[in-house]
């Protein structure tokens, strides 16, 4: 058992300062930030009908298009070393996934909205 403790202990040692590095830079924290809320509007839209399921898609998704414009023009610092221009890219990728998958959810929502109520029509007409 101390054994185990004692290499756990030593590992974490070890890979602490590589996880500093590994650490998103402001733009991405802020990013990971804005994503956490949408995924919150999100969210609560599942849970929502009729006019209030519309009004938070439409939050949804006024977040994530500043979101994607940022994260187009994102790119690592001018004087990253190849390392760490490897972990800026990774966290870019995280932030990235995440993204997609909010984004295919909210498409997968406004698909199943029914058509009575023409909201899905509407969003899907205006690019959204």
């Amino acid at each position: 058992m101390k054994r185990t403790f004692l290499a756990a202990a030593a590992a974490l040692t070890l890979a602490g300062p590589m996880l500093v590095l590994a650490a998103p830079d402001e733009a991405q924290k802020q990013l990971l930030q804005r994503s956490i809320e949408a995924r919150r509007k999100l969210e609560a839209a599942q849970g929502a009908q009729g006019a209030e399921r519309n009004k938070l898609m439409q939050e949804h998704l006024a977040l994530m298009d500043p979101m994607m414009k940022q994260m187009n023009s994102a790119r690592p610092g001018p004087n990253a070393s190849p390392q760490q221009m490897r972990e800026w890219i990774n966290e870019h990728m995280k932030v990235m996934d995440e993204m997609l998958k909010q984004m295919m959810q909210g498409e997968r929502m406004m698909m199943m909205m029914t058509a009575s109520d023409g909201s899905a029509k509407a969003m899907m007409k205006s690019g959204r």
